[in-house]
């Protein structure tokens, strides 16, 4: 122990030399040692958390990919159907869309056959509206219908999976 001039006592640090026994062990017992002790732990890897991610993200892109493939991407493109157009009208509460029935030429041409079967469409464009009432309206006239076909169909684009494209007049 050292003394100073007025007589009170000086403490010295501890050098890291005192720290370590003879034999080259180190002493963890000082209050050096308390800081590490009380640092954070290291963070362990969230494998089941990162796994749950992965899956969620994969079901996300089949589940879009399915809903593009039923909604948005037409299975059938540039079909053709010829008949007579029986009906045709502005529909829809929220979302208004031309919607029309058609006699097929090969339905009503089969007389074995009861007929049975109308060619329902929509038509988005209002321009193709408008052409095709002109050409089913009074007496009604042989027209060509070219349409997408989708899975499914949705509010703003009709009522009917058959969406027409273009009408050629026969």
């Amino acid at each position: 122990m050292k003394v100073d001039e007025n007589g009170e006592e000086l403490f010295e640090e501890e050098d890291d030399k005192n720290l370590s026994q003879p034999n080259g062990v180190i002493d963890f017992s000082s209050d050096r040692s308390d800081a590490r002790a009380h640092a954070p732990a290291p963070k362990k890897k969230h494998r089941v958390r990162n796994f749950f991610r992965f899956v969620i993200t994969i079901a996300v892109l089949v589940l879009a990919a399915a809903f593009y493939v039923r909604y948005f991407n037409p299975y059938a493109v540039e079909a053709r159907t010829t008949g007579y157009v029986t009906e045709f009208e502005k529909r829809g509460i929220i979302f208004k869309t031309f919607e029309g029935v058609m006699a097929t030429e090969t339905a009503l041409g089969d007389s074995a056959k009861v007929y049975d079967r109308n060619f329902t469409f929509t038509v988005p464009d209002a321009e193709l509206a408008r052409k095709l009432q002109t050409l089913a309206t009074g007496t009604p006239r042989r027209v060509t219908l070219v349409y997408e076909k989708y899975y499914g169909m949705l509010p703003w684009r009709g009522g009917s999976t058959n969406v027409v494209t273009d009408i050629m007049d026969n």
